[in-house]
């Protein structure tokens, strides 16, 4: 997870400039909703309560290259990452070594997590379980492995999104006619990264995390119009001279916490 789709990135792997640009584009990717202040303020900092969080267990799942898990490293808390690739591990690690941060990074299945119940104060788990070949059996784990009271805090991607109508159903589905030979589903699969990858309603995650004492869940980034073909032109030329940055923002705001394609959950065991 390198955030480099488009294979622009002419860094050495594992190199302190490496960490530092693939970090930029992923905790850009969720600004407005984690963030809006960054890089002055921590990622996550609006749903993560680092100070309450140190000294205490914490379990992300899916580490990737370790962006965020170097996040709860700094802020105190006592980190176990883990990946289902050796990759991401040996870049997880290789992070940790360059700063001097402390934590337990390992390979492992987040439907079958390797440790004793009852042993996070909280289980980070960024656009991953929607991954999964068993998406129920990893929350199974993820609630057996929560202390009462702690929560799972988990981004799954949105079924019913903006992005998912224009860039899969518009875009893929209709334009490249692949919903002649393949369901909706499929389309948002075929243009998702992830052999497997999920799309879901809330229903469906509040179904999913039924098992927990209380669910909520909010949508959040990714939302704007940015999918629609040729936006940026129209954005430079027509949009930007229009609207005010701020009216943009707002409108973005507004777009994405009804059609967001981030489905943001808490779940509280």
């Amino acid at each position: 997870m390198t955030y480099d789709w488009a294979r622009t990135l002419r860094l050495e792997v594992g190199s302190p400039e490496f960490f530092r640009a693939i970090d930029e584009r992923f905790f850009q990717s969720s600004k407005t909703f984690g963030h809006p202040r960054y890089p002055a303020q921590i990622p996550f900092s609006t749903v993560i309560d680092y100070d309450a969080l140190c000294g205490k267990p914490v379990l992300e799942i899916g580490c990737g290259a370790g962006g965020q898990a170097a996040v709860f490293a700094r802020t105190g808390a006592r980190i176990t990452a883990i990946d289902l690739t050796e990759q991401a591990v040996a870049l997880t690690r290789r992070r940790f070594a360059l700063e001097g941060l402390i934590g337990n990074i390992q390979r492992g299945d987040a439907e079958r997590l390797a440790f004793a119940d009852e042993s996070f104060d909280l289980v980070w788990s960024w656009g991953v379980i929607h991954h999964t070949a068993d998406i129920r059996q990893a929350v199974t784990e993820i609630h057996r492995v929560l202390k009462p009271g702690a929560a799972a805090k988990v981004m799954v991607y949105h079924r019913h999104s903006l992005r998912n109508w224009i860039h899969g159903g518009l875009a893929h589905g209709i334009l490249r006619g692949k919903l002649l030979r393949m369901s909706y589903p499929d389309v948002l699969k075929s243009v998702t990264d992830g052999f497997i990858a999920r799309q879901m309603t809330r229903g469906e995650v509040t179904g999913l995390f039924r098992d927990f004492r209380s669910v909520t869940t909010r949508l959040t980034d990714l939302s704007n119009l940015s999918h629609l073909p040729g936006y940026r032109l129209l954005d430079r030329y027509l949009v930007g001279r229009v609207i005010s940055p701020a009216t943009k923002l707002q409108l973005d705001e507004a777009i994405m916490t009804r059609w967001g394609w981030f489905l943001y959950v808490e779940a509280v065991k």
